[in-house]
């Protein structure tokens, strides 16, 4: 970070700072030099005893709406932290101070100008939802509708955009100082600022969710109307939905037959939009959904959306049908080519045999008595295990399978998710070894051969003339030879401090020397200057070695 931004965010940085030491997290704070440099800070005693990912979680609470956000897209990617951290980080309580109606007002006019009057007949001042980022008004349009809008708070920007700041300047140095969380500080926070700046332009929102009407509305669940006419950058308008928020399922007084229906509907409707289109809603909690007239469902809230190309699609349904036939072979080839990764990467023999206990721990019958999501849960254990890395949105992906399961049990103790998703797994698996499979990738092979072919002799004769011309380059990539170039560059930077400093002190000797009399002449003061110089530079670089922590 520049010099001006890390001065103008240091008041923010110095809270974050007193904030994480009073939840218990001052240690890893001090190993980083950050606390040396921001001032001391007192630790709460009160904390201690309450484990680390609760803690953490109280922390994001405390520190604001960006904060909270960051903590809500953890609690999304089992694959970043640790999943007893994102599992908590679930608990997430996402409730802010109440923006006054003055300064909502303000917004609603800045936002529409001189068309405020011919778009709206009235918006109620009293807020009926408040997240970490936007806070949400009813409003009937011009023409009648019942509608709700959700509006960004005011100078919420201003406030992400100073955080993320600071965020990369505290991620960089727990990397550097390696801090031992459990996860990468860089990494979640890239993808953190990814996942904000969908956050803070509403215009993303509400096009995914025009799109996942389009693309995946039916008979069993669908997603609101969106205004586009009263839509902006910094206010969403959809339609207001007219159903029972799914989180209060317990007090709708449900018949069995109705949750069993609700049930259904949300796993076809989750299990069509991940498996069969691979375009989905990621974060299907039962707080984004809303009942409906026959137990239809409504999804609401889709700022968080994933998209999985068909190739990865099979590559999962691969993975749980080899479970399923208890083939290792199949098994292992999907869990490479999820993790693009090959054998040479990892230790085989390690990962086979972990595959190997995955396999037995899951094939207690068919593919119809699988637990799937306690599958899911344990594929997301093992890539952290051997530290792989998956495309995001395939850990979405999986996330939104394992969230809708943990729905649907709770309101129907024997609902199996596989159940619904074993006709896509199948079809999915029969598409990579059915006829017209095998012959489509025959013909693409083919065209390859036939294009290699045809290009041979030119390139050939390319090679051979480079050759003749001696213009042939070699490059070979050394593993860690940057760390290596590093290492060269640190200690020739030293041998030369160190021969300057020797320098002057061999000349300053000369000077005092070369006074024969028992008087200072101008000899010996240039001879005292110059150990006084050596002397300070060698102090100078001691100083800076302890502080770069080489």
């Amino acid at each position: 970070m520049p010099t001006s931004k890390l001065i103008r965010n240091l008041p923010r940085m110095k809270e974050i700072v007193s904030v994480a030491a009073k939840f218990g997290f001052g240690e890893i704070i001090r190993d980083t030099k950050l606390g040396t440099f921001l001032g001391k800070f007192n630790k709460a005693h009160e904390v201690d005893q309450k484990p680390a990912p609760v803690r953490f979680r109280l922390a994001l609470e405390a520190l604001g709406p960006t904060f909270m956000k960051l903590g809500q897209v953890l609690s999304m990617r089992p694959d970043l932290v640790p999943p007893s951290w994102s599992e908590e980080l679930a608990n997430l309580q996402d409730s802010c101070p109440v923006v006054p109606w003055v300064e909502i007002k303000k917004e609603i006019e800045r936002e529409y100008g001189s068309e405020l009057d011919s778009l709206f007949s009235s918006i109620e001042e009293t807020p009926i939802g408040d997240g970490s980022m936007a806070q949400v008004h009813r409003a009937v349009s011009i023409d009648g509708n019942n509608i709700v809008l959700k509006i960004l708070r005011p100078n919420i920007e201003k406030t992400v955009r100073s955080d993320l700041e600071v965020l990369e300047v505290v991620a960089s140095l727990l990397n550097s100082h390696g801090a031992k969380l459990g996860f990468d500080p860089r990494e979640v926070i890239d993808t953190f600022a990814e996942a904000l700046d969908n956050e803070l332009d509403l215009r993303h929102e509400a096009d995914s969710t025009k799109m996942l009407k389009a693309m995946t509305a039916d008979e069993t669940a669908t997603f609101p109307e969106v205004y586009p006419e009263c839509s902006t950058k910094r206010i969403l308008a959809i339609e207001e939905v007219n159903g029972a928020e799914l989180t209060k399922w317990e007090k709708q007084n449900y018949t069995q037959e109705q949750r069993d229906r609700i049930v259904a509907n949300g796993a076809h409707a989750v299990v069509r939009q991940t498996l069969e289109i691979g375009f989905f809603h990621a974060d299907p909690h039962p707080g984004n959904i809303f009942v409906l007239e026959d137990e239809k469902l409504c999804f609401i809230d889709c700022g968080m959306t994933g998209r999985v190309e068909e190739s990865m699609r099979k590559d999962l349904a691969m993975l749980l049908y080899g479970v399923s036939e208890k083939n290792l072979d199949n098994v292992t080839s999907a869990f490479l080519r999820l993790g693009d990764i090959t054998l040479d990467d990892i230790n085989e023999r390690e990962l086979r045999k972990d595959l190997r206990d995955f396999v037995e721990r899951f094939t207690e019958g068919p593919l119809g008595d699988i637990d799937m999501g306690s599958m899911l849960t344990a594929f997301l254990e093992g890539l952290r295990k051997h530290s792989v890395k998956c495309p995001g949105d395939l850990i979405l992906m999986i996330k939104a399978l394992i969230t809708i399961e943990g729905v649907g049990k709770a309101m129907s103790p024997d609902f199996n998710l596989v159940d619904y998703a074993k006709p896509t797994i199948e079809k999915l698996v029969k598409s990579q070894y059915g006829f017209s499979a095998i012959k489509n990738r025959s013909e693409t092979s083919a065209l390859l051969w036939a294009q290699l072919a045809e290009r041979l002799p030119d390139d050939a004769t390319r090679i051979l003339d480079r050759i003749r011309r001696n213009k042939v380059r070699l490059n070979i990539d050394v593993e860690s030879v940057e760390h290596m170039t590093d290492a060269i560059d640190r200690s020739s930077r030293n041998v030369s401090w160190a021969l300057v400093i020797s320098a002057l002190i061999v000349g300053s000797s000369i000077m005092v020397l070369a006074n024969r009399t028992d008087s200072i002449d101008i000899r010996s003061a240039l001879g005292l200057v110059g150990y006084i110089f050596a002397g300070t530079l060698g102090v100078w670089r001691i100083i800076q070695h302890w502080r770069a922590g080489r």
